[in-house]
């Protein structure tokens, strides 16, 4: 993308900040702090789900000091096992669950330290309903109760009884079909009918009614609600008590996770002995289609646990790039030669053990932007001392790509005034600086290089569109993958490992705002034999896809992205202001489910990176 539109680049209008007349769900509220750390959204959570857990600990814990430090907890619960919520739309029967657990936590807590203590008379403890309410106790064990069901059954009644929402809406956002909803909701209330019964309650249908109406609607002040807020975004001291609870809370959760790990390990072995296998065969061998125990297993530890492992990534930032490990620590820094600076592409070797990427030695105004800018190629090891430039490589545009072996740098070119034109593909020996021509198809701009060494992941123009295809040397046409919907100012591309998947980024022509400005870029999955396309899973909306990558298993992907400003981006002409921007770089499964913030950062210049390319060795 030429410098010049680059520069009138900014940040991009987030898909999921809905018009005026929309109203977000829970669960979109839920995804947004999730995926960005949205502290608003979270604050919105805390409002419309605070009258219920504080009612839920009122009740369980019986004391208002204790159902507000339980509240805290609860939420404090949800801020940081945000991503164990699934669907985004079971927030609130998950959180009340989780309510009712950390205000029984408190509750004993509290039991243990009067054992302790002498308690002053003159200070009585301050009962959070009139004595003389009467559905004070029933509406305790219905929480006990609610606590208790399936998750299933759990979420739907807090949804619709507790939440209010219609059963059209409320299957909607469960994703469930509106008979199922319905079927669920009559089970719910079977049970819990007969649970309350075993314990001396009789409620009727139209008394069980009133009864959910009353659990959802404490009050919550102000103060508590911003108080919570600010506990969850790090902003306030979490206090002893409530750090203690949530580490109780978090404790449970993770015990009663292994149990059913264990408890499906055992059901396996059974198995395996019913079926005749040896003891310690493996059941997963013989049938490897074992869902519910692969799930569990694979959902056991703490859902923020950052990824592991021993491979190297090179994230460039400004003014430099680094390489880290997949939990985000640090190993190498690597700067631009004395009196260059980096620009945001960089590119490791298939061993790992070296990285090519680019610097400018001086960057001319915009208003007298030249032919070709003074572009420079660096290739060094990892741990060397001093980079040195080993190739001039006036353009205006530059992008690099290691061949298989490791052996060359591919070096895209683009001379010509539009980004159609003027497209050179070069190979660069970094041993000794020379180059030679790679003959592709006309046009064609080289975004990876497949293992067989002999593919290449490409896009190219057809006079119409922008088409992303695989070429190989000597070839005088793209085989065509697919066609893209626009510019993303960077089109970007990676082949999986074993060739049958690509990772690249698109425009939504959708989002009018941010299409405009050419900052429209999201990440897509592409399966080469069939062609289907699909949007990487929970990536954010309000961001521009910067950098992808694959992990040399195949099994995970990473990218960065770039927080867009949906004011900016709706107006005629851009203005240079100073708003705080946020970039991250994040690791996903595969298909982009469950992803782990592996370092983020903000600045006050919204036109420029935060984090740029990615790559993973």
């Amino acid at each position: 993308m030429p410098t010049m539109r680059l520069s009138a680049t900014v940040s991009r209008v987030g898909r999921a900040i809905l018009p005026p007349d929309r109203v977000a769900t829970d669960g979109q509220l839920l995804t947004r702090y999730i995926q960005t750390q949205d502290e608003p959204a979270f604050r919105e959570l805390v409002r419309r789900l605070g009258p219920m857990v504080l009612g839920v600990c009122r009740r369980i814990a019986g004391n208002a000091d204790l159902a507000e430090d339980a509240f805290q907890a609860a939420f404090l619960v949800l801020a940081r096992r945000a991503a164990q919520v699934r669907p985004r739309e079971a927030v609130r029967g998950w959180l009340h669950g989780v309510a009712a657990r950390t205000a029984r936590k408190a509750r004993a807590m509290f039991a243990r330290r009067r054992t302790r203590e002498v308690l002053v008379s003159s200070v009585p403890e301050r009962a959070v309903e009139p004595a003389d309410h009467p559905d004070t106790e029933t509406l305790r064990i219905l929480d006990e109760e609610v606590e208790a069901l399936p998750d299933l059954l759990r979420s739907a009644v807090v949804l619709c009884e507790l939440g209010g929402a219609n059963r059209k809406d409320a299957a909607a956002r469960l994703g469930i079909p509106e008979g199922t909803l319905s079927s669920r909701l009559a089970k719910a209330r079977k049970v819990l009918a007969g649970r309350l019964r075993k314990r001396g309650v009789v409620l009727s249908a139209s008394a069980l009614g009133v009864a959910f109406e009353r659990m959802a609607c404490a009050a919550v002040s102000p103060l508590l609600s911003s108080k919570t807020a600010a506990l969850a975004d790090g902003s306030l001291p979490v206090s002893a008590v409530v750090a203690e609870l949530s580490q109780e809370v978090f404790k449970t959760m993770l015990l009663t996770k292994l149990k059913v790990v264990l408890l499906g390990g055992l059901l396996l072995t059974v198995a395996g002995w019913a079926a005749g296998l040896p003891v310690g065969a493996s059941a997963r061998e013989d049938h490897p289609q074992t869902p519910s125990v692969v799930r569990l297993t694979e959902d056991a530890g703490p859902a923020d646990e950052k990824p592991a492992g021993p491979e190297t990534l090179l994230l460039a930032r400004k003014g430099e790039f680094v390489t880290l490990t997949p939990d985000g620590t640090e190993k190498h820094k690597l700067t631009a030669p004395k009196g260059a600076h980096t620009r945001f592409l960089g590119r490791l070797s298939p061993n790992g053990t070296q990285a090519a990427f680019l610097v400018m030695t001086d960057t001319p105004p915009v208003a007298k932007a030249p032919k070709a800018w003074p572009f420079k190629v660096v290739v060094t090891k990892l741990d060397a001392i001093e980079p040195s430039v080993v190739a001039d490589v006036p353009a205006r545009r530059v992008d690099l790509v290691w061949t298989a072996d490791g052996s060359r740098v591919v070096m895209t070119k683009w001379s010509g005034d539009e980004l159609e034109e003027g497209v050179e593909n070069v190979l660069l020996d970094p041993a000794t600086g020379k180059t030679e021509a790679l003959v592709l198809p006309e046009g064609a701009r080289v975004l990876d290089c497949g293992r067989d060494g002999r593919t290449f992941l490409v896009t190219s123009w057809n006079g119409n569109k922008w088409c992303l295809g695989l070429a190989a040397k000597g070839d005088k046409k793209v085989a065509v993958l697919t066609e893209l919907k626009g510019w993303t100012g960077s089109h970007l591309g990676r082949l999986s490992q074993d060739g049958k998947k690509v990772l690249y980024t698109d425009a939504d022509p959708e989002d009018e705002d941010a299409y405009k400005w050419g900052v429209s870029s999201l990440p897509y999955l592409l399966e080469v034999a069939t062609g289907k396309r699909t949007e990487v899973a929970e990536f954010p909306d309000n961001a521009q896809c910067y950098g992808l990558a694959w992990s040399p298993d195949g099994k995970r992907i990473a990218y960065t992205w770039k927080q867009l400003h949906p004011d900016q981006l709706r107006k005629n002409v851009m203005i240079g202001e100073l708003i705080v921007t946020k970039g991250c770089l994040v690791i996903a499964e595969a298909d982009g489910k469950n992803p782990k913030r592996v370092v983020s950062a903000k600045q006050k210049d919204p036109s420029t990176p935060v984090y740029g390319s990615i790559d993973w060795r």
